[in-house]
C-alpha cells in the first residue's frame, strides 16, 4: 500500500513537524514514545486538511503529547519538589507574536492556555494597557479559570508513574543532603517534604491574602470599606452544595460574611472536585487506558495521598542506592501497555512496558545502535554523527538495554499550513523535583521557540521556526531557538573565535550552533549541569520546506508528515555518545505550477 497521495497541484502544501523531547528513550518504550509521536502529527495533519490554521495544528498536535503520560508534559509531568505539577508552555504564530505560560498548575492542556494567552495579546484594552504575553504562577491560573478553561484538582495530573519518581527522588534528595551535612560536619538537617503542606489550602490562603490586601487599598482611597467577598461565577453556583459538604473548601478560621452564604476563603476559580472524585476517574485526565493511581488506604474523605505522605511512608534511606550521571538505575516494577503495530519506520513491537524515570539529565553517554531510515528527497534523511569533540571528556560506558527513559524537558511542534503561514509551540513540564516557581524553556520564546517571520522585501519568502529540548537553564543562558534560527535564517556560523561568517550548508548551521553557540558559551562550559540540546529546526522557502534536526543528547524521538502523506513519518535518532552530534533531516519541494500557454 502506497503510503503518498496524488500531489496536489497547489504551490503550498501543509507539513507538521514534531518531537518528544531530548534525552534517552529506552528500547523497551521507543514504539510507546512514536506511537505517540505519530498520533499527534495525525491529530495536527487532520487540522491543517480542514482548513486549520498553523497555530490550530501546532495546539492540537501538543496537546496529543500532553495527554500521553509517556512524554514530560501536561499529565504525568515531573513533579515539583513540593509534589505538584507545574508546567510551561508557549506558542509563536508567523508574525513571530507570542503567548506563554509558566510555573502554572491545575490546567490540563498548558499549550492551550498558551494559545489564550496568544489571541488576549493581539487585543486592545482599555486605558491603552499593554497585553501580556506571558503569564506565570497563580496569575496564569487565574487567567486560565477567567477565560473557560478548567482548573483542575492537584492530583489530576500526577500519573501513578510520575509519583513513583517523586518518591524515589526525594528519597535520594534526603539521602544526599544528610550525606552532604555530615561530609562538612554540619547539622544534619531534615528536610521538609510536602507532607506538611496542603497545596490547594495553600493556594486558597493566598487568595485570601490578595483580595484581603486589595480591600485594604480599596478602603484607604474610600472606594469601599468592610469585608470584601469573593466573587462569584456560574460554576460556583453550580457546585454551592458539594462546597458546603467539602472540609477542604475553606480554611478553619473563615468566618461566613453576612452579605453572602459564600465564605471568605474559598478559591474564587470555583470548587474543584473533590481528591477522592479525580482519584475514581481514570479518563479525567488523559486519553491514554491508564488508571489513576489510588491509595489502599483512601477513602472518599481522605486527602490526596501526595499530600498525606509521612516520613514513615518514604523509603527507607539505607536502602536507597544514589545514581551516577549515566549509571543504570534500579529495576522498579513496570505496567504494561500495548501499542499497535505496523509502524511507518519499522519500530512496531510487542507490547512494551512504560517505566520510571531517575533524577538526572539527559546525559551525553552512548545509546543502543539505531536502525537505518532510506534516504530520499520526500522523505526522511540519515541521522548521521559527527566525529567526537576533541575537546570532549566524555568516557563511552557499556550499553545497558534496561536503562530506563530520561526524557527530562519539551516536546515541540512546528506546523506549515495550507497558506504557507509557519508556528510553531512548546511545552513541559519541567525538572524533576524543581522549586516551585521554576519557569523553564518551554515558556520562554527565543529560548525554547522561535520564529523568523518573512520579509515582505524577501524574493525567496524565507521563514524559519526553531523549537529545542535539553536542560532549559543553558538554554535559557544562549537563547537557543533564536540563535539557531537566526543563523539557519542567513545561513551563517559561529567559529570558535566568536566571529560569525558564511556557512556552506543548513546542515553545518545546525552542528555549529551546538558545537559552539552552545557548548562552546561561557556559561555552558562554566556550568556544573550538563549541556544537553536536542534543535528541530523548520526552514520555508518559495521553493519548499526543509526540516533540520541535530541533537548532543541520547537520543531524540521525531516525526513529520505532509498533506501530501497518507501515515506520518516517525524515527528516533540515537547518538553514540562520546560528544558526537547527531543530524538528520528533510526536504520537501513544492511543486511548480506550469505556466499557461496561449496561442499565438
Amino acid at each position: 500500500m502506497s503510503t503518498t497521495r496524488k500531489r496536489r497541484s497547489g504551490a503550498d502544501v501543509a507539513c507538521i513537524f514534531l518531537h518528544a523531547g531530548a534525552g534517552y528513550h529506552s528500547t523497551q518504550n521507543e514504539s510507546i514514545h512514536l506511537q505517540a509521536c505519530n498520533d499527534a502529527a495525525e491529530a495536527g495533519m487532520a487540522i491543517l486538511r480542514n482548513g486549520g490554521t498553523s497555530v490550530d495544528a501546532v495546539e492540537m498536535a501538543i496537546k496529543v503529547l500532553e495527554d500521553r503520560e509517556i512524554t514530560n508534559a501536561g499529565y504525568g509531568s515531573n513533579l515539583s519538589m513540593d509534589g505538584v505539577v507545574e508546567c510551561d508552555a508557549s506558542i509563536v504564530d508567523h508574525h513571530g507574536r507570542s503567548g506563554g505560560v509558566g510555573a502554572v498548575a491545575q490546567i490540563k492542556n498548558p499549550i492551550s492556555l498558551a494559545r489564550v494567552v496568544l489571541e488576549h495579546s493581539t487585543k486592545q484594552l482599555t486605558l491603552r494597557r499593554v497585553p501580556p504575553n506571558l503569564l506565570v504562577g497563580q496569575g496564569a491560573t487565574d487567567f486560565a479559570f477567567e477565560h473557560g478553561i478548567p482548573v483542575m484538582p492537584h492530583d489530576v495530573l500526577v500519573s501513578p508513574a510520575a509519583r513513583d519518581r517523586w518518591v524515589r527522588w526525594r528519597a535520594d534528595l534526603k539521602y544526599a543532603e544528610k550525606k552532604a551535612a555530615k561530609a562538612a560536619g554540619m547539622p544534619i538537617k531534615k528536610i521538609k517534604g510536602p507532607t506538611k503542606v496542603d497545596a490547594l489550602k495553600q493556594d486558597i490562603d493566598v487568595n485570601l491574602l490578595r483580595r484581603e490586601h486589595e480591600a485594604k487599598l480599596l478602603a484607604g482611597t474610600g472606594q469601599t470599606s468592610g469585608t470584601l467577598s469573593p466573587a462569584t461565577s456560574d460554576i460556583w453556583t453550580s457546585h454551592s452544595a458539594s462546597v458546603e459538604n467539602s472540609s477542604r473548601t475553606t480554611p478553619e478560621t473563615s468566618p461566613p460574611t453576612p452579605e453572602s452564604d459564600v465564605q471568605i476563603g474559598v478559591d474564587p476559580r470555583g470548587p474543584p472536585r473533590a481528591i477522592a472524585e479525580a482519584s475514581r476517574s481514570a479518563f479525567m485526565n488523559s486519553t491514554q487506558k491508564l488508571p489513576t493511581l489510588k491509595n489502599p488506604r483512601s477513602s472518599p474523605d481522605s486527602p490526596s495521598p501526595i499530600m498525606d505522605l509521612t516520613e514513615e511512608d518514604d523509603p527507607v534511606i539505607n536502602e536507597v542506592v544514589m545514581m551516577d550521571l549515566g549509571s543504570s538505575p534500579s529495576s522498579v516494577p513496570h505496567r504494561q501497555a500495548s501499542v499497535p503495530r505496523g509502524w511507518s519506520d519499522g519500530s512496531g513491537d510487542d507490547d512494551a512496558s512504560s517505566s520510571t524515570s531517575t533524577l538526572q539529565l539527559p546525559s551525553l553517554t552512548p545509546s543502543p545502535p539505531d536502525s537505518s531510515t532510506p534516504v530520499n528527497q520526500d522523505g526522511p534523511l540519515d541521522g548521521t554523527e559527527d566525529d567526537a569533540d576533541p575537546d570532549a571528556t566524555m568516557s563511552e560506558p557499556p550499553i545497558d538495554e534496561n536503562r530506563e527513559d530520561l526524557i527530562t524537558d519539551t516536546v515541540g511542534a512546528i506546523a506549515i499550513d495550507m497558506n504557507g503561514n509557519i508556528a510553531c509551540g512548546a511545552s513541559s513540564g519541567g525538572i524533576g523535583m524543581k522549586y516551585r516557581g521554576r519557569v523553564g524553556p518551554a515558556a520562554l520564546v527565543g529560548v525554547g521557540a522561535s520564529v523568523v517571520p518573512v520579509n515582505v522585501e524577501d524574493k525567496d519568502k524565507t521563514t524559519v521556526a526553531t523549537v529545542t529540548s535539553g536542560t532549559g537553564e543553558h538554554m535559557a543562558t544562549t537563547m537557543a531557538a533564536t540563535v539557531c534560527s537566526e543563523h539557519l535564517y542567513h545561513v551563517v556560523r559561529k567559529t570558535k573565535g566568536g566571529l560569525v561568517e558564511k556557512a556552506d550548508t543548513d546542515d553545518e548551521v545546525m552542528k555549529m550552533v551546538i558545537q559552539n553557540d552552545f557548548m562552546g558559551h561561557p556559561g555552558v562550559k562554566n556550568s556544573t549541569s550538563a549541556g544537553a540540546i536536542g534543535l528541530l529546526s523548520v526552514k520555508k522557502t518559495k521553493d519548499g520546506v526543509c526540516c533540520y534536526f541535530a541533537h548532543n543528547t541520547d537520543s531524540f524521538a521525531i516525526a513529520s508528515m505532509h498533506a501530501d502523506e497518507i501515515v506520518p513519518t516517525c524515527v528516533m535518532s540515537r547518538n553514540s555518545g562520546n560528544g558526537s552530534i547527531a543530524q538528520g533531516g528533510r526536504i520537501m519541494r513544492f511543486k511548480k505550477r506550469k505556466a499557461p500557454s496561449y496561442p499565438q
